[in-house]
């Protein structure tokens, strides 16, 4: 059927998928964002459990609204076939009784040749208004006296039967048991006949086993559909982690960015700092050079000075001789 057959491709689906990795692995990396981006589906591998859980349930479920419909089904046709063969039975069982009866009017006719009875005698004449009421009791019968006719049987039986007439009243009312026989076989086969007869109307009118079916079908639809929602739903959720982690990621880097770029201006800011400190430093060297030079000079001076001191110290005790001698 269309169901299992579908439900068939389906299990061996999932089996196949449960069982190859790099297939799933292919089929899962074909999922997509919105934005048209390719989604890592492994994660969906943890998911594959689940799902064919979801689908094995739905399965079950389709296949038991199908092996409910079809017991449902076979209880009828074995109810059918049941009452078939009631009917059958008490066809036979009728046929039998039917033909004790005929076995029991060959009987009658032979008494008539035995007593040289005739046909428009007033004794046979008698004898079938006597049968007449006889079969008017037997169960089912059909047959009905006018008043008249009670009468009349009423008056013969007042001048009494004849012994020919007593013989053949005994051997019919003989026929009574098999009259019931008869008369309830053919009640309980009109009762099989209407039950069977309304149980197939009353199967044409609901289409169990299509029903069914087409149950089972939407079952297994509406599966596929939670599935699917359960697999967009992890998608996008595992979507929203990346994203987020991507988030994380790029926040994460551009504090590190926003780091090193303090730490470049701090280098740069301690750089430009220590120019100024070497710019200040060597400003002073020039300046202690200009001292060491202009005290260079000074010392010179003094030596120059002093030297010439010197010459006129000596000068000076020289001419203090010159005035002692």
């Amino acid at each position: 059927m269309k169901i299992e057959s579908r439900m068939f491709d389906e299990n061996n689906r999932i089996h196949i998928q449960a069982n190859q990795p790099e297939q799933g692995k292919k089929a899962s990396g074909a999922a997509k964002k919105a934005d048209g981006r390719n989604v890592d589906g492994s994660f969906l591998k943890e998911k594959l459990d689940p799902i064919a859980a979801k689908r094995e349930e739905a399965k079950k479920r389709a296949m038991n609204i199908i092996g409910n419909a079809f017991c449902s089904d076979r209880q009828i046709d074995n109810d059918l076939q049941k009452r078939q063969e009631t009917i059958a039975s008490l066809q036979t069982e009728r046929a039998g009784a039917n033909r004790e009866i005929g076995a029991i009017e060959e009987r009658r006719e032979g008494l008539k040749e035995i007593y040289g009875i005739s046909e428009d005698s007033q004794e046979a004449k008698d004898l079938a208004l006597l049968e007449k009421e006889v079969r008017a009791n037997m169960p089912g019968s059909d047959v009905t006296l006018t008043k008249e006719e009670t009468e009349q049987i009423a008056q013969i039986k007042e001048n009494g039967l004849s012994e020919y007439q007593s013989r053949s009243l005994d051997m019919l009312a003989g026929e009574m048991p098999y009259a019931q026989t008869v008369y309830e076989a053919n009640m309980q086969i009109e009762m099989e006949n209407r039950v069977i007869s309304a149980t197939k109307l009353e199967r044409l009118k609901h289409h169990t086993m299509a029903d069914a079916v087409k149950q089972a079908d939407e079952v297994m639809k509406e599966s596929s559909r939670e599935i699917t929602g359960m697999l967009m739903e992890d998608a996008k959720d595992h979507v929203d982690e990346q994203q987020e982690e991507t988030e994380e990621k790029a926040k994460a880097e551009k504090e590190k960015q926003e780091a090193i770029k303090e730490q470049i201006d701090r280098t740069r800011e301690k750089k430009k700092e220590n120019e100024e400190l070497t710019e200040h430093i060597l400003e002073g060297t020039e300046q202690v050079a200009n001292i060491e030079s202009e005290l260079g000079d000074a010392q010179q001076e003094i030596k120059d000075m002093m030297q010439k001191m010197k010459l006129v110290e000596e000068d000076i005790k020289g001419a203090a001789v010159d005035e002692t001698v």
